[in-house]
C-alpha cells in the first residue's frame, strides 16, 4: 500500500469509531455532527470493531464533506439546545 491509502485507512477508521460512538449515546448529535440519517446511524451503532476495520480499508473516503459556501449558515436556538449536553447529578455537587 501507498502513504495516501494508509492515511485513508486510519482516517476512515477514527472518522467510524467517532461517529458510532456518537450514534450510539446521542443519536441526535450524530444526526448533526456528521450528516447521518436514521438507518444509517442504526446500523453504525451497531457495528463491531471488526466490521468497522474491515470498512475502513474500503479503499475511498467513507465520510462527508459538507458543501463549503461563503455564507454562514446558522442553527436554529432549538436545534442548539437540544444538542446542548445534559450535566449527569454527579457534577451538580451537593448545595446546603
Amino acid at each position: 500500500m501507498n502513504l495516501v491509502s494508509d492515511d485513508l485507512i486510519a482516517i476512515n477508521f477514527q472518522f467510524l469509531m467517532l461517529a458510532r460512538e456518537c450514534a450510539r449515546h446521542n443519536p441526535m448529535e450524530a444526526n448533526w455532527k456528521f450528516n447521518l440519517n436514521n438507518t444509517e446511524i442504526d446500523n453504525l451503532s451497531s457495528m463491531t470493531l471488526e466490521e468497522i476495520k474491515s470498512l475502513s480499508e474500503c479503499g475511498r473516503a467513507i465520510f462527508r464533506t459538507p458543501v463549503v459556501t461563503k455564507k454562514h449558515t446558522r442553527i436554529t436556538p432549538s436545534i442548539a439546545a437540544a444538542l446542548m449536553p445534559i450535566p449527569s447529578t454527579e457534577n451538580l455537587g451537593s448545595v446546603v
